[in-house]
């Protein structure tokens, strides 16, 4: 049985090239999986690579990835267009010059991205990394970050790690690490490299507006985000939800009863801004926490398995308490889940400003022990009135035009932690 990691994150920009091309992939005739597309592809990988053990295993392992991506991505792949991407990627390498894993891993992601941009192969070590984050907290540096054009971009160090008490910023620019560019590297491989085990350092360099670029040595160490901040504002409960991560209903529940130990809330506000999303499952469990009945939402792929509906149970978080929800272009994925299940509901009023718009599911699909995973689209997700946000977003109630918007929201790349 695979491993089942339903993930919704924000969407790079070319996300929205996909999403408006999905819909006629389901209509357009497509090439399935054949022998001669299969056999094809692994003689180009073999010609390319240094000839050995790791070459056989991952030349088995192109078939045992493009047979998951057959099975259970939401659309029909063309897998003579995903063969043609890995082979421009392979025919420029000399003969039996190329390092099988690093050869592997760098095709298969083209061909992977060529037709869904969430879609990625992760080796054995990224999974282990993405395993991690799922749970909260995870071996890195303590950033969250961006992609840029030359190389990543910190959006906010994390008080208390390795980067923080280094001195890094909001802003800065890493365009090396440990000797290897970060120009066009795709932001989930940037993150790999930083990653690794507690103890082991990583060289940085840093380009910093009005100074030289600088190097940094730090230290890895096991960062643990602060998932759910809140605070009172006279009797109004602001609860801050920064990602859904790793296990935020539950320390949402835990925040309320810190925050009405002392104090009855006569009003909630629910502030989902900047939130990129995260865990399928944990937008599940906040919606739910304030729903007692109804649909939260509904999954829907190609598969009778992807297929899902969603029901709020009979408790509720703070019954009968006004519950105002905020959101802004940068709100994606699990944010417009649970915006769009307590709006929909008439649970909570909404306000702000429409959301991203992104409702496609990602499943981590485990290939095996040592093998890594493979991270494809596997469902898109609908409200409970059946509507979808992907394109659309998660219209307002209540509009806020904020003073001085964010040049980047509604053109943000994916975030990520490292």
């Amino acid at each position: 049985m695979p491993q089942l990691h339903p993930m919704l994150r924000r969407p790079a920009a070319a996300a929205v090239v996909w999403l408006a091309t999905a819909a006629c992939a389901w209509a357009s005739p497509a090439q399935p999986l054949s022998d001669d597309i299969l056999t094809s592809l692994q003689a180009a990988y073999a010609r390319a690579v240094i000839p050995g053990e790791q070459a056989d295993l991952h030349r088995d392992l192109l078939a045992t990835v493009l047979q998951r991506v057959q099975r259970s991505h939401a659309t029909e792949a063309d897998f003579a267009a995903l063969a043609a991407a890995a082979t421009k990627i392979l025919d420029p390498l000399p003969s039996g010059s190329g390092e099988p894993a690093e050869v592997f891993r760098t095709a298969m992601n083209a061909a992977l991205r060529s037709f869904d941009p969430y879609a990625r192969y992760l080796d054995a070590k990224a999974y282990r990394n993405d395993q991690a984050s799922s749970g909260g907290s995870f071996v890195g540096l303590g950033i969250e970050i961006e992609s840029s054009d030359v190389g990543v971009r910190i959006t906010s160090p994390m008080p208390g790690g390795p980067a923080a008490k280094a001195g890094l910023r909001a802003g800065d620019l890493i365009v090396q690490v440990d000797d290897k560019p970060l120009r066009g590297v795709p932001l989930a491989d940037a993150i790999a490299r930083m990653r690794g085990d507690a103890g082991t350092q990583v060289s940085l360099v840093v380009r910093r507006d009005g100074a030289d670029d600088f190097t940094l040595a730090l230290t890895r160490d096991t960062i643990r985000r602060q998932l759910v901040r809140w605070q009172m504002e006279g009797d109004t409960l602001v609860l801050r939800l920064s990602s859904f991560s790793g296990p935020v209903a539950a320390a949402m529940t835990d925040a309320v009863v810190q925050a009405t130990v002392s104090h009855q809330p006569r009003g909630v506000v629910l502030d989902l801004r900047g939130n990129p999303g995260g865990l399928v499952r944990e937008a599940v469990r906040v919606a739910d926490a304030f729903l007692s009945r109804g649909e939260i939402a509904s999954m829907r792929g190609r598969t009778p398995g992807s297929e899902r509906t969603w029901q709020a149970d009979s408790t509720e978080l703070l019954a009968g308490l006004p519950l105002v929800v905020l959101l802004d272009k940068a709100s994606a994925s699990a944010s417009e889940l649970v915006a769009a299940a307590l709006q929909e509901n008439g649970r909570a009023t909404v306000m702000g400003q429409r959301s991203f718009g992104k409702g496609s599911v990602q499943t981590t699909y485990s290939l095996g022990e040592g093998r890594g995973a493979v991270k494809l689209t596997s469902a898109l997700y609908y409200g409970p009135l059946g509507r979808t946000v992907n394109k659309a977003g998660v219209v307002p109630d209540v509009e806020l035009v904020l003073p001085q918007p964010d040049a980047r929201a509604g053109t943000i790349a994916t975030t990520g932690p490292v």
